[in-house]
């Protein structure tokens, strides 16, 4: 009998806020058949690079929150994670993760919960490393309160920040400079990444030791510590490129 199931790919073009924003990982590239013509992504090898030599990913339980189309999820447990547990509020890309996983042998390793994640939610478990990428400067937009002003979206975020404290030894952190993605409304003074690094020191520096802060080499694209050279902000290679990776382990968790 004909099904009306969409194919992997047409879940993965379904067009919405977010689509078509990452690449399609490798693990589950060869499920779509021909990906040339999906995007190129936002340096997400390069991230997952840093991520292979920089986390303590081989046997670890991993949560990615806003896991998009999966690319950190997957990468993680090719890297050697026993299980991934994920959380994605955008239903098509939820559902694109969770067909692929089942398609790839492994739904026993990884888990889609299609929601949005819940930065204040009670810890009833815990996690060795969590990926929280670009997330956080959506709150007040693609969840939370909408009535949030900005200065009230930051409070939130930093309380959010420290609460995951409790919930995870690892965080990796990525965070955007524009309230919503708007660029009427910035979040950091001039959009420097001096500003950003230091909303997230001063604010969460109870809950969390921050071991290193990296940023894209604009000619090789590998992330790289912060330096002098490279604090200063780029303008030449646009916004994504300027946004800081943070590595932050817990102060609450052994």
């Amino acid at each position: 009998m004909p099904t009306n199931k969409p194919s992997l790919k047409d879940l993965y073009l379904q067009r919405s806020k977010h689509a078509n924003y990452q690449l399609v990982h490798p693990l589950v590239a060869q499920l779509l058949g021909d990906t040339s013509d999906l995007p190129a992504g936002k340096l997400e090898v390069e991230r997952q690079a840093y991520f292979d030599r920089a986390l303590p990913l081989l046997g670890a339980k991993v949560l990615d929150i806003g896991s998009n189309t999966g690319y950190f999820s997957f990468g993680a447990l090719q890297g050697g994670a026993s299980h991934v547990t994920c959380y994605e509020g955008n239903q098509e890309h939820a559902a694109f993760v969770a067909h692929c996983a089942e398609q790839a042998g492994l739904t026993d390793r990884l888990q889609m919960n299609a929601c949005y994640f819940d930065f204040m939610a009670p810890v009833t478990q815990t996690y060795d490393v969590t990926f929280c990428l670009n997330v956080l400067h959506h709150l007040g937009d693609d969840f939370g309160d909408r009535s949030l002003g900005m200065d009230a979206a930051r409070a939130q975020m930093l309380e959010g920040l420290r609460h995951m404290a409790s919930l995870t030894r690892v965080l990796v952190l990525q965070l955007g400079f524009n309230w919503k993605g708007d660029v009427a409304c910035p979040l950091f003074d001039g959009g420097e990444k001096a500003a950003l690094i230091d909303f997230v020191a001063q604010g969460v520096g109870d809950s969390w030791t921050i071991e290193e802060v990296t940023v894209p080499n604009p000619v090789t694209r590998a992330y790289e510590p912060i330096s002098e050279d490279n604090l200063p902000r780029n303008n030449a290679i646009g916004e994504f490129m300027n946004r800081p990776l943070f590595k932050m382990r817990s102060r609450l968790l052994a």
